[in-house]
């Protein structure tokens, strides 16, 4: 007897899903890009704010009365608007943005799990619908240290501005358009690394006039981005304040139009060209060739900078030192718990971040005399208490003795003296070097300690 011929080939998938699970993968896909359907037919968001506006946050009802969310609960407390980790869901205006417009607001988080985030020239919806601010390091997976602050167009994993540029370059072009960039095309522009300070209030500004979008923070402009193709119209015109995971808090808020003026010629922050560099500060303010990163803690005095309970808030000169130079000044203090301390080799731009009792990693070299309440001296690779240190217990600092520094650098060789004595020497084996570790820095954190007489060569 013969046996029944068998197939071993397994039945195709439409055999398997038939007709009814064809329409039950079919309903499948239609629910999870209903949100894509139904876009183009979305009417536009509800407007009628007039501008210019500006906002305190001292009426609770104000969210409901001039702004809408599609969730994540933003409301006032205490007079500031809390954007409570809304996972990248904007609060926006009720508004509709012109082209040329001023943005301002106030913004802080009481951890460093917060990222301040604004939309601007959204669509009212959703995230990533125009251009996107981002201060704060990024929670990105694998990714440590401080990040630079960002302003996005459309996608955060873009290219970044330089990257567009550069293919440019290749390509003999002087267009982007030529080498694909289009009204949809994203971009990133990274400024310098930031990091957000527990509790402390930024002040921000964004401006866009013409093709140029301009963001300042704390009265430094921080970043610009020129886009051959800006974002404009009907859908391009909401702005939005947001958060990711932790809170963010916002207060006076200020939208204001502008004219269609081009921006004055201004230099970004820190943005002087390199050289040798002097300053006897013989004058009534620091100017802008300084960026103090707490400018409570800075004053000029009949001609010397005192720094006082700066708590590793540097004081950074904004114009870069080379890489091999020497740097020398004067410094004092009256306080025998000594602790006169400066940094270089660093960043430009960054303070401490968290609580005051914690340890203190800077970007570049730290020197410290007397520090500890007067017990030791360190130089340090950015880590005071770090594997890479030099430290010595005496001398001591002296209260109003006025003390003649040193520092000289060769490649990874630093050496420190003290009234012409040799002080501390490093040999680093991987020197801090590039534009992240170009930059210097008075500094300190109780004692009043005085500077004067700096010179670099």
């Amino acid at each position: 007897m013969t046996a029944k011929a068998t197939s071993s080939t397994p039945a195709g998938s439409g055999e398997r899903l038939g007709r009814r699970g064809w329409l039950i993968l079919l309903a499948v896909v239609v629910a999870v890009n209903i949100p894509l359907l139904i876009r183009p037919f979305r009417p536009l968001p509800e407007a009628g704010v007039p501008l210019p506006f500006a906002d305190d946050f001292s009426d609770p009802r104000t969210v409901a009365s001039h702004y809408h969310s599609l969730g994540g609960f933003p409301r006032v407390v205490n007079g500031e608007l809390l954007s409570p980790g809304t996972k990248n869901n904007p609060l926006w205006l009720k508004a509709t943005l012109p082209d040329n417009v001023s943005v301002e607001f106030d913004a802080h988080a009481p951890s460093q799990d917060g990222e301040i985030r604004v939309e601007l020239f959204g669509n009212g919806y959703d995230h990533l619908s125009g251009y996107e601010l981002v201060y704060a390091p990024w929670n990105a997976v694998g990714v440590t240290g401080r990040l630079p602050a960002t302003l996005v167009r459309l996608d955060e994993n873009a290219p970044t501005l330089q990257r567009w540029q550069e293919k440019a370059r290749l390509a003999g072009v002087s267009s982007l358009a030529a080498v694909g960039y289009g009204p949809n095309s994203g971009v990133r522009v990274e400024g310098p690394p930031v990091s957000i300070e527990p509790g402390r209030v930024y002040r921000m500004r964004v401006e866009r006039r013409g093709d140029t979008l301009r963001w300042w923070v704390d009265g430094q402009r921080l970043l610009e981005f020129r886009d051959p193709l800006p974002l404009r119209g009907p859908w391009h015109d909401r702005v939005g304040l947001s958060s990711v995971e932790g809170d963010v808090y916002y207060d006076n808020f200020r939208v204001t139009p502008l004219d269609a003026a081009p921006f004055a010629a201004e230099a970004m922050v820190p943005e002087l060209g390199p050289g040798p560099s002097s300053d006897d500060f013989e004058r009534s303010a620091l100017g802008r060739d300084w960026l103090a990163t707490d400018p409570t803690a800075v004053r000029l005095d009949n001609g010397v900078l005192t720094v006082e309970h700066a708590h590793n808030h540097p004081v950074w000169l904004r114009r870069p030192i080379p890489e091999d130079t020497t740097i020398e000044f004067d410094a004092w203090t009256e306080s025998p718990e000594g602790d006169i301390k400066v940094e270089a080799w660093g960043d430009g731009r960054s303070a401490h971040a968290g609580a005051p009792e914690a340890a203190y990693d800077a970007t570049g070299y730290v020197f410290v005399f007397g520090g500890w309440k007067n017990t030791k001296s360190v130089l340090a690779r950015q880590e005071e208490h770090g594997p890479n240190v030099a430290e010595r217990a005496a001398p001591r600092v002296e209260p109003g003795r006025r003390y003649h520094w040193l520092i000289q650098r060769k490649g990874g060789n630093i050496s420190w003296s003290i009234d012409g004595i040799p002080f501390l020497t490093l040999n680093d084996p991987s020197p801090l070097r590039g534009p992240s570790h170009a930059y210097f820095a008075f500094s300190g954190w109780e004692s009043p300690v005085h500077f004067d007489n700096l010179r670099i060569r």
